[in-house]
C-alpha cells in the first residue's frame, strides 16, 4: 500500500510539472518570443586583409498589426541601424491585414529611421496586395525612402568601383513576377534577387545570380521538437514555402549560388513563435 502512495505521489508531482512546463512553454510562445530579435551573421565569401566589404541586411515579414505596432518596429529599426547596413532589404509583407489595422503614419515615420549606405530596397508581399493594402503599399515604402522593385532592376556601385546587381520581382501569388531584361550580367560583380515566396525561386536557378532572398514562411513560426511532421503540416499551411523553409540553401554545388530564407519578424493567424525566433539577417560580402 505504501509503494502505491508513493507511486501515485510521484505521478501527480510528474504531471504537476508537466502541467507547469506546458503553460509555461504557452506563456513563452505568446509573450515572449514574439518579441525577441535574433540577428544572424552570414559571410557570404571569405575575407582577405584587403578586402572591401558591402553589408547587406534583409528583414521580412513584420505583419503590423494590434499586437505588434509601431512601438516594436522601433525596436527592430534600432536592431537594424547598429549593424551600419551599406543596403536594406524588406522582403515584403508590411501588414498582417490592412483592413483591420493600420497606422500609416507612426509606420512611416519608424521606417524612415532606418539608414542605409547605399540604398533601401522592398519588394512586394501577398499581404501588401491584400484588405486594401495594394492601395497604400507603394507610397508608405516611398515615403519611407524605400525603392520598391516590381521586376526591375537596382544597380549599387561601391566606392571601390564594384558593382553590385539588386532585382526584386514581383509577388508570386498575387503579382506576376517577370526578370527583367535590362542589363547584361557580365557587368556586375555580384548579383542578388529578391522575392516574397522561395519555393518559386526554383524557376529563377538557371539565371546567373549569386544570391536569391525570399520570406513569407515565417521559418513555420511554430516548431514543436521530435515531431518533424508536425512541423511539416504547419509548413504546408503556408502556400510556397514547404520545399524551402528557413535559412540557407545551395542550390548548385558548382556555382555556389544559394537561396536564403528569413523567417521574419512578426506573426499571421495567431500572435506565437515557438523555436523560431525572429530574425534579422545581415550579409557580409567582401571584393
Amino acid at each position: 500500500m505504501r509503494f502505491i502512495k508513493r507511486l501515485f505521489l510521484l505521478f501527480f508531482l510528474l504531471f504537476f510539472l508537466f502541467v507547469l512546463l506546458c503553460i509555461g512553454c504557452v506563456y513563452y510562445a505568446f509573450k515572449i518570443e514574439p518579441y525577441r530579435i535574433n540577428i544572424n551573421n552570414i559571410d557570404l565569401n571569405e575575407k582577405t586583409t584587403n578586402d572591401f566589404g558591402i553589408k547587406i541586411v534583409q528583414i521580412s515579414d513584420l505583419h503590423i498589426k494590434e499586437d505588434y505596432t509601431y512601438k516594436e518596429l522601433s525596436k527592430v529599426v534600432e536592431k537594424i541601424n547598429s549593424q551600419n547596413p551599406d543596403v536594406v532589404i524588406f522582403s515584403g509583407d508590411l501588414y498582417d491585414n490592412y483592413a483591420l489595422y493600420n497606422d500609416n503614419e507612426n509606420i512611416i515615420n519608424e521606417l524612415s529611421k532606418i539608414d542605409a549606405k547605399y540604398a533601401k530596397i522592398a519588394v512586394w508581399g501577398n499581404r501588401d496586395y491584400g484588405g486594401g493594402a495594394s492601395r497604400i503599399y507603394e507610397d508608405v515604402m516611398s515615403e519611407s525612402g524605400f525603392e520598391l522593385l516590381c521586376n526591375e532592376n537596382k544597380v549599387v556601385e561601391l566606392e571601390n568601383e564594384k558593382k553590385v546587381l539588386f532585382t526584386g520581382l514581383d509577388d508570386y501569388l498575387l503579382g506576376s513576377p517577370e526578370i527583367p531584361n535590362t542589363y547584361n550580367f557580365e557587368d556586375f560583380d555580384y548579383k542578388v534577387l529578391v522575392m516574397h515566396e522561395p519555393d518559386p525561386m526554383e524557376q529563377y536557378i538557371d539565371y546567373d545570380y549569386n544570391l536569391l532572398l525570399s520570406g513569407h514562411s515565417h521559418g513555420g513560426q511554430v516548431e514543436v521538437p521530435f515531431f518533424e511532421s508536425v512541423n511539416d503540416s504547419i509548413l504546408d499551411l503556408t502556400s510556397c514555402s514547404s520545399t524551402y523553409s528557413k535559412g540557407m540553401y545551395i542550390l548548385d554545388e558548382n556555382s555556389g549560388k544559394k537561396l536564403y530564407v528569413n523567417s521574419g519578424l512578426g506573426t499571421t493567424h495567431i500572435s506565437a513563435r515557438f523555436l523560431v525566433v525572429p530574425e534579422i539577417t545581415v550579409f557580409n560580402l567582401y571584393f
